[in-house]
C-alpha cells in the first residue's frame, strides 16, 4: 500500500465546491534529468480525481533520456488550486476497517528504519510531513531516543505536525537551514514525483544528511501491469495533474548517483490505490454509471484485498510493481 498516494475522491462525477470551471495556465517545460526540449506525448488526460480545473493535460517522453514528465504543468503559484481541501495529505476518516490495517501495515515497516539508522539517538526527517501521520507512526513504533523532524511547504500541514508534538517547518526542503545539525535519515514518501526540480532535492537531501546517512523514497514506479493496461490515458499514478516527474527504476537510480548517492537495488511495493484509481478513471472516462464508479474507491475493502494478494504474489516472485523503494546512501568525497 502506498503511504502518501492513496487517495481518489469519493466520487470523480461530484466535484468539489472548490472545482474551477477556467482553465488553469499552463507552463512548457524540459526534462529536469538531462535539460533537453525535445519530447514525445505518451499519456493524455484530466483530473479525474478531484475535478480542480477542466484542462487536459499530457505525460512526454524525453527524447534523450526516456525521463517521463508533465509538460505543459500547472504554475508554481497555482499549486493551492490544484490541491483541494480535502486533498489525502490532509484527510481524516475515510473506512475505519482500512484505517487500522493500514496503521499496522505501516507500522511493520518501522523495522527497516530500525535497522536503517540503529538504536539511540537519531535525527530523521521526514520531507513532505502532511499531516504528521509517519511521524506518528515513528514515534509510536520506533525508538523513544529518535528526534522526529518534518518538513512541508503546506503551512497548515506543518501546523498540524506542531499540534501533535513534533518539531515541523513550513517550506521547501531546498531552502531548510537544519543549523549545521545533520540527520541520520531522510524518508521522502510518495513526493518526489509532485515536485518541480527533483535533482536540486536529491542534492539537498545529500547535503543534510550526516556521512553515511540514508535516503530513504518511495515513488511511482513505471512498470506493473496496472501502468502497462492503463498507461494511454487512466493510469492512477500520473495523477493529473499533481504528478510532474515519474521515475523508472533506472532513471530514479541515474538522478540519485548523479546527486552523490551510492543506491541499492530497488524493492516493489504493493500498489493498491495505482489499480483503484486507473479502473476508476476508466470508468468515469467511459461514461459508466456513477454507483459502478464510486465501487472502484480506494478505500474499498473488498478492492483493496485483491490487488494486495495481486501485487505481494508478483513483487514476492520478483517481478516489478507501479511502487518501488529505493534506499541511498550518502557517498563521500
Amino acid at each position: 500500500m502506498e503511504s502518501r498516494s492513496s487517495t481518489a475522491s469519493s466520487s470523480a462525477a461530484s466535484p468539489p465546491e472548490s472545482s474551477l470551471r477556467t482553465p488553469l495556465s499552463l507552463v512548457e517545460t524540459q526534462c529536469v534529468l538531462c535539460g533537453a526540449a525535445q519530447a514525445e506525448a505518451v499519456a493524455t488526460g484530466r483530473d479525474f480525481e478531484y475535478d480542480t480545473c477542466p484542462n487536459r493535460f499530457r505525460f512526454v517522453r524525453c527524447a534523450a533520456c526516456g525521463h517521463l514528465y508533465l509538460s505543459p504543468r500547472p504554475r508554481v503559484a497555482d499549486l493551492g488550486l490544484i490541491y483541494p481541501a480535502n486533498y489525502y495529505a490532509f484527510a481524516s476518516g475515510g473506512n475505519p476497517l482500512v484505517a487500522r490495517l493500514r496503521r499496522v501495515w505501516e507500522g511493520g515497516k518501522i523495522r527497516l528504519y530500525r535497522e536503517l539508522v540503529g538504536e539511540g539517538p537519531r535525527r530523521i526527517l521526514d520531507v513532505g510531513c502532511g499531516n504528521g501521520r509517519l511521524l506518528g507512526l515513528l514515534r509510536d513504533f520506533g525508538c523513544p531516543d529518535w528526534e522526529l523532524v518534518g518538513i512541508d511547504r503546506d503551512a497548515d500541514a506543518a501546523a498540524a505536525c506542531r499540534a501533535q508534538g513534533f518539531e515541523a517547518h513550513a517550506g521547501r526542503v531546498e531552502d531548510f537551514d537544519a543549523d549545521g545539525r545533520g540527520f541520520d535519515a531522510v524518508i521522502m514518501l510518495q513526493l518526489i514525483e509532485h515536485v518541480e526540480d527533483p535533482v536540486a532535492i536529491c542534492r539537498r537531501v545529500h547535503g543534510l544528511l550526516r556521512p553515511g546517512g540514508r535516503f530513504v523514497v518511495e515513488t511511482p514506479n513505471l512498470a506493473g501491469i496496472d501502468y502497462r493496461l492503463f498507461r494511454r490515458s487512466w493510469w492512477g499514478h500520473y495523477h493529473f495533474p499533481r504528478h510532474w516527474n515519474l521515475f523508472s527504476t533506472p532513471s530514479l537510480r541515474r538522478m540519485l548517483e548523479d546527486a552523490g548517492f551510492e543506491v541499492e537495488p530497488a524493492e516493489y511495493l504493493i500498489s493498491t490505490s495505482a489499480w483503484t484509481i486507473s479502473l476508476h478513471n476508466w470508468l468515469l472516462d467511459h461514461g459508466w454509471p456513477g454507483p459502478l464508479v464510486r465501487f472502484f474507491h480506494y478505500q474499498n475493502p473488498l478492492l483493496l484485498a485483491l490487488f494486495v494478494a495481486l501485487d505481494w504474489t508478483r513483487a514476492r516472485l520478483g517481478l516489478e510493481t507501479s511502487n518501488q523503494r529505493v534506499i541511498a546512501r550518502r557517498r563521500e568525497g
